[in-house]
C-alpha cells in the first residue's frame, strides 16, 4: 500500500487544557456582607486570568470550579456560605458552602467546599467565589482558602 492511498490528512493538535489556582495575599477582614466576593487576588499557579477578584473561563470549554474558604468569627453563631457566582448572567452557580465554626449550637454540619460546572461553548463567562449568607464574620483566613478552576472538557 502507498502513503497516498492511506488517505492521510492533517490533524489539528488539541488546545492546552485551561487552569489556575487562585488564592488571597493577606487575610480578608473587609467586605464580608452578602453578595460581596471572596478577594481573590494571586494567581498562584495556571494559565487563567484574574481580575477584581473575577476569573475570566474562555469561550468554547467546560470548566470544574472548587473553592474552599476558612472563616473566622466574632460570636459562637456565626456562619457563612459561598457560592460560585456568574457575573454575566448575574446568576449563582452550583453548589454553595456553609462554615460553621465549632462552637456554633446549631445541628448544621460544616461544609466549606463550593462546586460549579461552567459550558462555555455559548461565550466567554466571568465568575466570582461570592458571600451568599452570613452572621458575625469578622475574616477569611488566607491560609486555608483558595479557589481551584480547571477544563475538564
Amino acid at each position: 500500500m502507498k502513503v497516498s492511498d492511506m488517505g492521510l490528512r492533517a490533524v489539528a493538535q488539541p488546545l492546552p487544557r485551561q487552569w489556575g489556582v487562585f488564592r488571597l495575599s493577606a487575610d480578608q477582614t473587609v467586605g464580608l456582607g452578602v453578595n460581596n466576593p471572596i478577594r481573590f487576588n494571586t494567581v498562584s499557579g495556571g494559565t487563567l486570568s484574574l481580575s477584581n477578584y473575577t476569573i475570566t473561563l474562555p469561550k468554547g470549554r467546560i470548566f470544574r470550579l472548587f473553592a474552599t474558604q476558612s472563616f473566622s468569627y466574632s460570636s459562637s453563631s456565626g456562619s457563612a456560605q459561598t457560592a460560585w457566582f456568574n457575573a454575566g448572567t448575574g446568576q449563582y452557580i452550583g453548589s454553595g458552602s456553609q462554615n460553621i465554626p465549632p462552637t456554633n449550637p446549631t445541628n448544621w454540619s460544616d461544609q466549606p467546599i463550593s462546586h460549579a460546572i461552567v459550558d462555555t461553548s455559548a461565550g466567554a463567562a466571568t465568575v466570582q467565589l461570592r458571600i451568599n449568607a452570613v452572621a458575625y464574620a469578622n475574616g477569611v483566613f488566607a491560609a486555608y482558602s483558595f479557589a481551584e478552576v480547571m477544563e475538564i472538557a
